[in-house]
């Protein structure tokens, strides 16, 4: 162990990097992303930097900082331990590149976002009719600004469905998140429904306050739809980070869905259990789906919450495999009838 050498990538959303600035290898403090490298010897000076530097809110990320070791093996660095994981599936370069690239993704986003509250009165604006109708949402309160589709049922007072998409979906294009809704629009599209299909912006998967910034936003863009919805009928449905936004929608908003369907998601974003009330989810009857040889998003939120769920009593159903990982999303929506148990439940 001490002849190895650590590297580390360091956002400074969840850590001021400045004082970590003498282990630069790769990034500058001004760019907000670094590459840091030191010695074995090292480990109990760095775990101290982190202490006391980390983001307040980000306390959690002090027992799961990743380390890659010069044998290529994943460390995680915790307050009180350091310890050995797998073989890593590739170098720390491309790990620190895909950052790079997100940290871009996300200033542009937020200069987006800035622009758009800046320029816009609060509420919804129309950008184009058609079958799939386009609009632009602001909300000053949250600070939050993004585009969302909508079809309208043929019929009035037919029930809506909220489809959330997952990271690949992330921007303000207004079309990524059609693509990636459609194994779940395929089942839908067979009654006569409103669907709500809103996309984030890049940064709301990135920690428990911008996700709920964006979940809040979203609740109040279905309250304020100017259509004429069976509002005792709203269903939540999404994929992986779609499946967090409907955990967290449920969580924060009680009582206010008749289901949901969190796919390959998770409630506890930040890996704090001891954050949540779970009992708030037992008024929504929930349809959970995951794969416990997940390694994109880890099952345990999901097998605590229906544990808890269960001995609560409330409506609540596991989809539990055990094969397919991070893929098992496209499986589960073709083979059960998810949106026909949905429309059986309503808000009493």
């Amino acid at each position: 162990m001490s002849d190895l050498r650590f590297r580390c990538v360091i956002d400074n959303y969840l850590c001021d990097i400045l004082p970590f600035e003498a282990y630069i290898e790769k990034g500058t403090v001004d760019a907000g992303l670094i590459l840091i490298s030191f010695d074995a010897t090292e480990i109990d000076v760095i775990r101290a930097l982190f202490k006391d530097n980390v983001r307040d809110g980000q306390e959690a990320y002090l027992d799961k900082i990743q380390l890659v070791g010069t044998d290529d093996y994943l460390y995680i660095l915790s307050q009180t331990s350091l310890e050995k994981k797998e073989k890593m599936p590739h170098s720390i370069m491309k790990t620190y590149r895909y950052f790079k690239s997100y940290k871009k993704k996300q200033l542009r986003a937020d200069e987006y976002i800035n622009n758009e509250i800046k320029n816009n009165n609060d509420g919804i604006r129309k950008i184009h009719g058609g079958k799939v109708s386009s609009y632009k949402y602001t909300d000053k309160a949250d600070k939050m600004s993004f585009p969302f589709r909508l079809i309208e049922a043929k019929e009035k007072n037919r029930p809506l469905f909220v489809l959330f998409h997952g990271a690949g979906a992330l921007g303000h294009d207004n079309i990524k998140q059609m693509f990636d809704n459609m194994p779940l629009y395929r089942q839908i599209s067979k009654t006569d429904c409103n669907i709500l299909f809103p996309q984030a912006p890049y940064g709301a998967n990135r920690g428990y306050d911008l996700i709920q910034s964006y979940i809040k936003s979203v609740k109040k863009l279905i309250d304020d739809l100017p259509i004429d919805f069976d509002r005792n009928r709203i269903y939540i449905a999404g994929t992986s980070f779609g499946g967090c936004c409907v955990w967290h929608l449920a969580y924060l908003f009680p009582g206010s869905f008749a289901a949901g369907v969190p796919v390959m998601g998770k409630l506890f974003i930040d890996n704090d259990f001891s954050c949540y009330d779970v009992e708030k989810l037992a008024t929504t009857p929930l349809w959970i789906a995951h794969s416990s040889d997940d390694t994109n998003v880890t099952i345990d939120s999901d097998d605590y919450c229906f544990d808890k769920l269960q001995k609560l009593g409330a409506d609540v159903k596991y989809t539990r495999w055990d094969t397919y990982g991070h893929t098992m999303s496209g499986k589960f929506y073709k083979k059960e009838k998810w949106a026909d148990w949905c429309l059986r439940k309503e808000l009493k």
